[in-house]
This record gives C-alpha cells, sequence and structure tokens, in this order.
C-alpha cells in the first residue's frame, strides 16, 4: 500500500477516482433524468428499467414481497409503478443497485457484513415507522436513508482493510464508539466517507444529508427532520439488537431531536410494539440482493 498519504487523503482518492469505486448503473442516472420531465410516463420508465433485466427481477421480486403489500400482484415494471409511484420505484432501483454493487455477506471476526447489512435494514424500518408515527410524509425516503445511512463503513472495509482492521481493534481496546476509533485511527469517519460517496454517485441531497449527518441532526439543514429520524432509528435499532453496525456500545440520542420530531414515550412502546412484524417484511431485502 502506497506510503506518505493519510488515510484521509486516500479516502479523498478513492471517492474521487472513477475507477476507484464502483459506479452505479446507468440506469439510475436515466431514471433520474426521465423523472425530472412531469411528462414522463410508467411505460417510459419501466422500458429503461427493464433495459438491465437482472435489476428488473431484483425490482419485481421486491415489489411483490409483503413489505410493500403488493404480494404476487404485480407482473410488470410498469405495473409496479403504477402502483407504488415513481419515487418509490426509483428508490427501489437504487437500492438494488448498491446492493449490487456492496451488499453481500461474509466480513471478519471484527466486522460482520451481515450482521452489519441487517442494521442498516433495520435502521430503516424503524424509521419508516417513526416517521409513520410522526406523520412525516416521505416514509419511503427514509427506508432507503436508513438502509444506506452506514455505507461509508463497507467502503473502509473493502477499501481499506488494513487501517479498518486497526479501527476495530482501536474500538475494542479502548471499548468506544466506532466512530471515535476511526476518527483516532484514520482521522476520516465513515459518514464523511459516505457523504463524498453519495455526491460521488450523485445521489438525492436528503440522502447525502441523511448519511453525511446521522450522527449530528443539527446539522442537517433544510433536512433536519428527515437526519433526525435516521439518527432517532439507527440507535433504537441498535437498542433493540437487530443486527449490528459496528458498534459494541449504544450512543446518547442527541437531546435536540425528541423536540424536533415532538417524539413522546407512548409513541415509542408502540414502536417497539409493531417492528418485529414490520422486520420481518424487510427480510425479504436481505434474501433478494
Amino acid at each position: 500500500m502506497e506510503t506518505g498519504k493519510s488515510a484521509k487523503d486516500r479516502i479523498r482518492e478513492l471517492t474521487e477516482s472513477v475507477t476507484g469505486l464502483p459506479t452505479l448503473p446507468k440506469v439510475v442516472t436515466q431514471i433520474t433524468q426521465l423523472l425530472q420531465n412531469p411528462r414522463t410516463s410508467a411505460e417510459e420508465v419501466g422500458r429503461a428499467i427493464t433495459m438491465d433485466q437482472s435489476l428488473a427481477s431484483k425490482v419485481l421480486k421486491l415489489v411483490n414481497s409483503a413489505f410493500y403489500g403488493f404480494p404476487g400482484r404485480i407482473n410488470t415494471i410498469t405495473h409496479a409503478i403504477v402502483i407504488l409511484g415513481f419515487n418509490t420505484v426509483k428508490n427501489i432501483v437504487l437500492t438494488a443497485s448498491i446492493f449490487e454493487k456492496l451488499g453481500g455477506r461474509g466480513g471478519s471476526q471484527s466486522f460482520d457484513l451481515e450482521k452489519f447489512w441487517l442494521h442498516s435494514i433495520g435502521t430503516g424500518v424503524v424509521g419508516r415507522e417513526i416517521a409513520r408515527k410522526i406523520n412525516f410524509r416521505f416514509q419511503e425516503e427514509v427506508f432507503i436513508s436508513g438502509l444506506l445511512h452506514d455505507i461509508g463503513k463497507v467502503i473502509a472495509f473493502k477499501y481499506l482493510p488494513e487501517e479498518f482492521a486497526q479501527v476495530c481493534q482501536y474500538r475494542d481496546e479502548k471499548n468506544c464508539l466506532l466512530m471515535e476509533a476511526e476518527k483516532k485511527v484514520m482521522d476520516v469517519t465513515h459518514d464523511e466517507v459516505g457523504g463524498w460517496l453519495g455526491t460521488k454517485w450523485n445521489l438525492p441531497e436528503d440522502l447525502r444529508f441523511s448519511i453525511l449527518y446521522h450522527h449530528f441532526p443539527k446539522q442537517g439543514a433544510k433536512h433536519e427532520t428527515m437526519v433526525s429520524v435516521i439518527h432517532l432509528a439507527d440507535i433504537f435499532t441498535r437498542a433493540l439488537g437487530v443486527g449490528s453496525g459496528g458498534d459494541n456500545r449504544i450512543p446518547i440520542v442527541d437531546t435536540g431531536v425528541w423536540d424536533k420530531l415532538r417524539f413522546s414515550r407512548p409513541l415509542l412502546d408502540k414502536i417497539y410494539k409493531d417492528i418485529d412484524a414490520e422486520l420481518e417484511k424487510a427480510s425479504i431485502f436481505f434474501q433478494i440482493m
């Protein structure tokens, strides 16, 4: 490995290099461009998605799952768009594409990829439940943001394995949060890496902000509500013991989040009561991807 450069410099170079990281399929860009035109039809978007048969197959499996409530009833991508809407299908395509590039099981003893993705799915599910309870209308965007909020950890694990192994070792020795170990060992944190990747991939701004600021929701600016939901969902998911994002400790909820979301204890109890069934439905993501 090249010497003379810090991990932070190398991660910057990695995320800024066209060949350094996997790119999203062209269909994601095509769909984004199509949806900028209000006259775009469901048939046009459907044709764009079906150009990638593997991706189209995954999208159909997901939309026909219990998670979306239409098991076995949607036969074509166009039908999926009519039933679920442009935005939901676009987010499913984005998620399927990212899972194809960076998903998978395996990992190491100190960072288990299967547990990582279970935590990510759990954060999406809990986030969506929080959004429902507070009547935040961007519930699908919250789910996708939860799925991808820690994507920077996967980048560090896959592309800087030596440094990330040192991060995990420091975490264990000091009994600290992974983020604190990242800062100490690499001088860069997973939220920063994820933010750079989100910019590279031209992800929607609300998604990029959720990735970049989910540990510091007050910095979420105009997307503070979305970021606050992800912040809370991440911590709730840790407390529930769903998978593992790589931490042995549970961070403290930012006190401003409770007021921002007007969240109460009865709502929290309601989420704990409802979450098991929703997590079971969401497990289809891991099975299909």
